[in-house]
């Protein structure tokens, strides 16, 4: 017999052999018997109702199953009916596996889908699909335990298409749109499922891509797997079709549901976390640029502890500039740097920036990593560990120690180079060796989530109790070698005690107290006995050189305001000055009370044995009660005010001249202003001067006004009040 012939007939036995059983096997196929038990199987393991229309079984030109208006039922009393819905199915069809009652699918393509995801107001999502476990019904089993043997499914690769999902949160009152042109899953039968999305949201664009291992397992199970999945997932974000960054996230995980069991890295770069806005619009992320990152998180629970906190096992890095809420108005971050390659090394830190346009650099350590971790998640009372340094052109600082916790303890040295910005008032102030040693605490936890939402009052619930020294301070022109004082911020005071500020002419010493509770700030200072040369003060108000010598002043003020000069503008108090063996310049008093010094015995500069002044402060107003200068050769005792906005003076001094046995004095009346007085002399019963003539007493003791007038100026707070 002709070989061709044979083989002809052959294949077209075969052909009609195929053709014949695919001929019966349409017919074989019990399309209502399929959709029911579909229904149920989707029901039961998922609580939802599951219909389509059009079930279509095609043997021509290939097997393939054709389905549309799929509909999965969303939960009870939810605001959409429907929680997936698509318009047409289509799945290729393996026909040798209907022989054993198994519909497996090579393909599965979904399209025009959409998902409704949301959340009511109590919290519940109506994604929590919910298994319902009905009685079995025997006679049911009985009698079709025979001919209704249940079909198994299996497929291979999902595709979906045209996917749109919306997300609904009455819980947080938030909502979202996003749309996925393309989704697939492929070897769903394997154990290494690869999927690739492609999707959009508002004005951005995103891929999804990667494998998952043994997820077959991970699904069927709700607790701990036996077998950990191993995943790789790749995001991709594109505006306006240009690469934005990419993440990439690969680890194992035993438990889907809870997130337990896992052991993460994650490596990834962003141009700016702001531009994921657009992709996730409701996340409100701050603009930090050039963001590079690599960590690796681990799961730590156990069944000892269920609870226990995340384990980060490596930490790296890098961004760009930062612009946050969190972030004072006048603060820039340009670069951050924060590595730690494993759980045994120090977190280092590099961070440059701006603040109030002087760039600065900090460059230290947090302690290890482990510490760290320990003290921000398993810790009740929480701890930092600090140390670095922090430059700039204008100052350079060094801390070393621990915030907050139990047992606090912090030691900062600060060279202050140039500050003008808070105190241009009092002028630059230059400072080294600024050294604070104590304590600060926190009342809120120090953990990273709280400082992204950090505010002025959760800054005023941090606590410090230490001292300040310096060897070195410079203010204008004048220079201390002895600065110290303690320091104690509580309930929004700042409180300075045992004040001291020193040279080798000077002494200040005193109090100031410092709040915020209430708008504008207010500032008490009590000033201690100070020592210091007239000239600083004849020099800062603009003074004629009066007095010469070391003078001491006192006192108690209060103002309030924001700044240096609503302080100045703003102060009221009560003062009291004083010196003694000075020196009285004659060419200062000619200044102040004009012709009627000609009626003094002034030299160029004459002994004093006092000089005494108490008066009170008033925003407008200070004045004198006490006006005392005493010479061997002349007192000058004298009381009045000054108009402060106005420097205008209004003074009145009795003089008492004594030259052996004769005494005279004409009273005296200062006006003007400090810059341009002018005087006149007091009528006293229409004389100008009175004249006493003591021959026959010459054992009469001059008067000593020092005496009194020192004791009133020891004691400022006893001036009576005025308005």
């Amino acid at each position: 017999m002709n070989k061709k012939k044979v083989i002809l007939g052959s294949c077209g036995i075969i052909f009609c052999l195929i053709g014949g059983s695919l001929f019966a096997l349409d017919h074989f196929v019990d399309r209502k018997m399929i959709l029911e038990q579909l229904y149920s199987n989707v029901e039961k393991q998922t609580g939802r109702k599951l219909t389509l229309t059009n079930l279509d079984i095609h043997i021509f030109p290939w097997p393939e199953i054709q389905a549309s208006q799929i509909t999965l039922s969303n939960m009870p009393n939810g605001k959409n009916p429907d929680f997936i819905t698509a318009g047409h199915l289509k799945a290729d069809l393996n026909i040798w596996s209907l022989w054993q009652k198994k519909i497996h699918f090579q393909t599965i393509e979904l399209s025009d889908v959409k998902i409704y995801l949301e959340r009511d107001a109590q919290g519940k999502k109506n994604w929590d699909l919910q298994s319902i476990e009905k009685p079995k019904d025997i006679s049911a089993i009985d009698a079709n335990k025979v001919s209704r043997r249940k079909w198994k499914w299996q497929f291979n690769n999902v595709q979906l298409l045209n996917v749109e999902c919306w997300y609904d949160d009455a819980y947080t009152h938030k909502n979202a749109h996003l749309i996925f042109t393309q989704a697939e899953l492929n070897q769903l039968e394997s154990n290494k499922v690869k999927f690739n999305i492609n999707g959009s949201h508002h004005h951005a664009d995103f891929t999804i891509s990667g494998r998952v291992s043994h997820f077959d397992e991970l699904l069927e199970n709700e607790g701990i797997v036996s077998q950990p999945v191993k995943f790789q997932v790749n995001l991709t974000q594109y505006i306006r079709k240009q690469n934005i960054g990419s993440l990439r996230v690969s680890g194992t995980l035993k438990n889907l549901v809870q997130i337990k069991g896992y052991d993460i890295t994650l490596r990834g770069t962003i141009l700016n976390l702001n531009d994921l806005n657009q992709l996730l619009p409701h996340a409100n992320l701050p603009s930090i640029e050039n963001i590079t990152l690599s960590t690796a998180i681990k799961d730590v629970a156990s069944d000892n502890d269920p609870v226990a906190k995340p384990q980060i096992n490596q930490l790296q890095l890098h961004t760009g500039k930062i612009k946050a809420d969190f972030l004072p108005a006048d603060l820039q971050l340009t670069s951050t740097e924060i590595i730690a390659n494993d759980l045994n090394s120090n977190v280092n830190t590099q961070i440059t920036g701006q603040l109030y346009g002087t760039m600065f650099r900090w460059s230290g350590d947090l302690g290890s990593l482990r510490s760290l971790q320990n003290n921000f998640f398993f810790q009740t009372e929480k701890m930092l560990s600090v140390s670095g340094k922090l430059t700039s052109a204008n100052y350079n600082l060094e801390l070393n120690g621990n915030i907050g916790g139990n047992t606090p303890s912090l030691d900062v040295n600060l060279n202050l180079l140039k500050y003008n910005n808070y105190f241009k008032g009092i002028g630059d102030i230059n400072a080294q060796n600024i050294k604070y040693t104590g304590k600060i605490t926190a009342s809120f936890p120090l953990i990273l989530s709280f400082f992204m939402h950090m505010s002025n009052e959760d800054l005023y619930n941090i606590y410090t109790n230490g001292k300040l020294t310096s060897n070195s301070i410079k203010v204008n022109q004048f220079h201390f070698d002895n600065f110290s004082t303690n320091v104690a911020w509580k309930n929004k005071e700042l409180a300075l005690t045992q004040f001291q500020l020193a040279n080798n002419v000077s002494n200040f010493k005193g109090n100031i107290l410092y709040s915020i509770k209430q708008a504008p700030p207010t500032i008490t200072i009590n000033l201690k006995p100070s020592s210091f040369p007239m000239k600083w003060m004849e020099a800062y108000f603009a003074i004629a050189n009066v007095y010469t010598g070391q003078v001491t002043i006192m006192g108690d003020f209060f103002s309030k305001g924001y700044d240096w000069q609503e302080w100045k503008n703003n102060i009221t108090g009560k003062l009291g000055l004083l010196g003694t063996d000075g020196k009285l310049e004659a060419e200062g008093l000619k200044h102040y009370i004009g012709q009627a010094a000609s009626t003094l015995p002034l030299k160029e500069s004459l002994a004093t044995q006092c000089l005494a002044v108490r008066a009170q402060i008033n925003p407008e107003i200070l004045y004198f009660d006490t006006l005392t200068l005493q010479t061997n050769q002349f007192a000058l005792n004298g009381q009045g005010d000054l108009n402060i906005p106005d420097q205008k003076l209004n003074l009145h001094f009795t003089p008492d001249i004594r030259l052996a046995a004769i005494s005279a004095s004409a009273p005296i009346r200062v006006g003007g202003t400090l810059s341009k007085p002018y005087t006149t002399f007091d009528k006293n019963k229409n004389k100008v001067f009175s004249l006493n003539i003591n021959a026959l007493t010459k054992s009469v003791v001059p008067t000593n006004y020092c005496k009194d007038a020192l004791d009133k100026a020891r004691n400022p707070l006893g001036i009576s009040l005025k308005k």
